[in-house]
């Protein structure tokens, strides 16, 4: 899916980076604004497009863009390629507790917070997995390298085709040891404290 142009950068009051991003037609200032006759029909058709987006995910039923979630939910019955060669993942059988970032190279708020989440992996080891996502990455080469930097050691997966319909990034999803989503929300996780007490409070799991 193309990433097009955004107006909103926040969702739930939080920072992050759209995937739809449906530019605006801008009218000429000073003068009379030029008609286009499918301006209309376009601005119409990105509008029902992102609202789609948001109230379905791929495989489920429920909505799973907004945050928390139906203690019924559960990720969709797909199996996405393993990241530089790492082992692919069924996310249909994939249970917890665990913590799923979706994340991808051109998004900023990714960038700052993956060294967090690879330093909880290395905290958490053997009590919460944590499982990465490249969504729709344009850069392979710059999502390595980024993860390397990062020290990223836990599994990462890749969705180039965006079949986890994020409608932003980053995106923390946690799942519970029946394979259940706990909770969700596009957030951009500012510090290690803040990932722990979601961990926490959605999981049942404390710092070790």
């Amino acid at each position: 899916m193309p990433r097009q142009e955004a107006g909103l950068r926040r969702l739930h009051g939080r920072e992050v980076v759209p995937v739809l991003r449906g530019g605006p037609d801008r009218c000429r200032r000073g003068g009379q604004a030029r008609q286009d006759p499918g301006a209309r029909v376009r601005r119409v058709a990105v509008l029902l497009v992102a609202l789609l987006l948001t109230s379905t995910l791929s495989g489920c039923g429920k909505d799973l863009n907004k945050p928390g979630a139906d203690q019924s939910s559960r990720l969709p019955t797909i199996t996405l390629r393993g990241f530089d060669g790492q082992p692919d993942v069924d996310l249909g059988s994939f249970k917890g507790p665990a913590v799923v970032n979706l994340w991808a190279s051109w998004c900023g708020p990714c960038k700052r917070e993956l060294p967090l989440y690879a330093a909880f992996a290395r905290t958490y080891s053997g009590k919460v997995a944590v499982l990465g996502v490249d969504f729709q990455e344009t850069s392979d080469a710059r999502a390595k390298a980024l993860a390397t930097r990062s020290r990223v050691a836990y599994p990462l997966v890749s969705d180039p085709d965006g079949e986890l319909h994020a409608i932003g990034l980053p995106k923390i999803v946690l799942v519970d040891a029946d394979g259940r989503i706990a909770y969700q929300e596009y957030v951009e996780i500012k510090s290690a404290g803040q990932l722990e007490a979601l961990v926490e409070k959605h999981l049942g799991v404390s710092r070790p």
